[in-house]
C-alpha cells in the first residue's frame, strides 16, 4: 500500500490526486477492509475514549498527540484527512453542556486550540474545522473532531465534506506515516 498524502477523492477509483506545496502530486489509497457494520459494532460496545485512557483501546495503536491531567488527544483512527485528531476529556462525560463544568469545558477548548494549531502547522491546512459529534447510541463520550482542510481542496470537498466519510472509505495511512504525523504534532504542540 502506498503512503498516503492529501488529495481530492476520486470516487470511481478510490484514489486521489492533488499537488501539495513542497510534496508534489501523490496518490492516496483509501482503506476498504473495515466494514461499517464492524465499525458500528465496535463503537457501540464500549466507550472508545475511556478504553484509550485505560490503556485498552478498541482499535490498536492510538497515536496520542496531547495528554494532560484532564484531556487526551489522538489521531483519528478512521480519518478523512491527514492529521485529523480527536480531543476528549479523560473523565467520561456524554454532554458538554451538562456533564462538564465551565472550567472543564474551557480547559478542553484550550487543548482543542493547541491541537488545531499544531495540526495546521504540520499539515499546512488552509482552515481547521472543529465539531462535537457522537450520539448516545455510538461514540457517546464528549469528543471534539479537529479536522484540517488541506491547501488545494476544491470547495465542494471543504467544510462538512472534509470530515464526512459517508459513501467513501477512510484514509489508509501507513504506521510509519501515522507515527510521523503524531510526532510532528506533538513537537508542534511542545514548541507552541
Amino acid at each position: 500500500m502506498r503512503e498516503a498524502r492529501r488529495a481530492p477523492h476520486d470516487h470511481a477509483t478510490g484514489e486521489s490526486r492533488r499537488a501539495q506545496p513542497g510534496r508534489g502530486t501523490t496518490s492516496i489509497q483509501r482503506m476498504k477492509d473495515i466494514s461499517s457494520a464492524h465499525y458500528d459494532a465496535m463503537t457501540r460496545s464500549a466507550c472508545f475514549v475511556c478504553r484509550i485512557v485505560e490503556g485498552r483501546p478498541l482499535f490498536p495503536n492510538p497515536r496520542v498527540v496531547y495528554d494532560d491531567e484532564r484531556v487526551i488527544a489522538f489521531l483519528n483512527q478512521f480519518p478523512s484527512q491527514e492529521g485529523y485528531a480527536i480531543v476528549c476529556p479523560k473523565r467520561h462525560a456524554e454532554r458538554f453542556e451538562t456533564d462538564l463544568s465551565a472550567d472543564e469545558w474551557l480547559h478542553l477548548q484550550r487543548a482543542v486550540q493547541q491541537v488545531a494549531r499544531a495540526v495546521a502547522t504540520v499539515t499546512g491546512a488552509i482552515r481547521m474545522y472543529i465539531a462535537s459529534l457522537g450520539s448516545p447510541e455510538r461514540n457517546a463520550q464528549v469528543h471534539i473532531h479537529v479536522c484540517p482542510c488541506p491547501a488545494g481542496t476544491p470547495f465542494e470537498e471543504q467544510q462538512f465534506a472534509a470530515m464526512d466519510l459517508r459513501g467513501r472509505p477512510f484514509l489508509a495511512l501507513s504506521n510509519a506515516r501515522l507515527n510521523e504525523l503524531a510526532e510532528s504534532i506533538r513537537s508542534a504542540i511542545g514548541a507552541g
